[in-house]
């Protein structure tokens, strides 16, 4: 079921996946299944429900996408606040595994912003990306 995309460049704009609610939020974070590899993205709330998401259905289940949110919600939260206590602004975090990629961050104070892709991305121009996303999404919700 999970079969990589090449990563040769960074996006890959040969199709478009709608998110599953088709909400603004969602349209959002369509964006982000521009990226070569992507897998999916979930925004999700405290309870760790998710909101909207989007995924490529050849890569992972509908029900996979909805748990990355929830599993990750607490983790993010308690990030938000370590970084509120150093006063470093809006925490991001990469993940990498030797078959992916997970970032991750908060949009808002009250939901989380996930996203699963392949290794072998630019890290750099991925978190600026999902930066982009992320605040989008947290000027919606004011």
């Amino acid at each position: 079921m999970s079969r990589p995309r090449e990563v040769g460049s960074f996006h890959d704009l040969s199709r478009r996946i709608p998110s599953a609610m088709r909400s603004d939020f969602g349209r959002v974070i369509e964006n982000l299944m521009d990226i070569k590899g992507a897998r999916g993205a979930v925004l999700v709330d405290d309870d760790g429900y998710a909101i909207d998401y989007v995924y490529d259905p050849e890569r992972m289940t509908e029900l996979d996408v909805q748990l990355i949110g929830a599993q990750v919600g607490q983790t993010v939260h308690r990030m938000q606040a370590s970084a509120a206590k150093l006063d470093l602004g809006t925490p991001l975090a990469l993940l990498e595994g030797p078959s992916g990629l997970l970032v991750l961050g908060p949009a808002g104070m009250h939901y989380v912003l996930a996203f699963l892709l392949d290794e072998g991305v630019d890290s750099v121009r991925l978190l600026a990306h999902f930066e982009a996303v992320r605040s989008t999404i947290e000027h919606l919700l004011t």
